[in-house]
C-alpha cells in the first residue's frame, strides 16, 4: 500500500534525511568526483536493486548521480522504496 504525502515526509525525516519527496518519487542527489565514479556507484546500486527486486531510476551527470524510486504497481511510495533508500544510504555512507 502506498503512503500518503504526509506519511512520506514523516518517514523521510526519521529514516532517510538525504532524500526528498518529489512527486511521484523519493529522490536523492549525490555528488561524485567524476563520471566514472557515478557509474561505479550506479553499478553498486544495481546490485542492491537486483537483490531487492526493486529498481530505481538513475540519472547521470558529469559529477552527480540522481536516484529516484517509487513503486509503479502501487502508484506511489511504499516500504520497498524506503528499504531501497536505506540500503543506498548505507552504501553511500551518509
Amino acid at each position: 500500500m502506498a503512503y500518503s504525502a504526509k506519511e512520506i515526509e514523516e518517514k523521510l525525516t526519521l529514516k532517510c534525511t538525504s532524500w526528498s519527496y518529489i512527486f511521484p518519487s523519493i529522490e536523492r542527489k549525490f555528488l561524485t568526483q567524476n563520471f566514472d565514479e557515478s557509474i561505479r556507484i550506479a553499478n553498486e546500486i544495481a546490485k542492491i536493486a537486483n537483490q531487492l527486486n526493486h529498481h530505481p531510476e538513475l540519472v547521470f551527470k558529469h559529477n552527480e548521480l540522481i536516484i529516484r524510486t517509487h513503486t509503479h504497481s502501487a502508484s506511489g511510495i511504499t516500504d520497498k522504496d524506503f528499504e531501497l533508500a536505506e540500503k543506498i544510504d548505507q552504501l553511500l555512507l551518509i
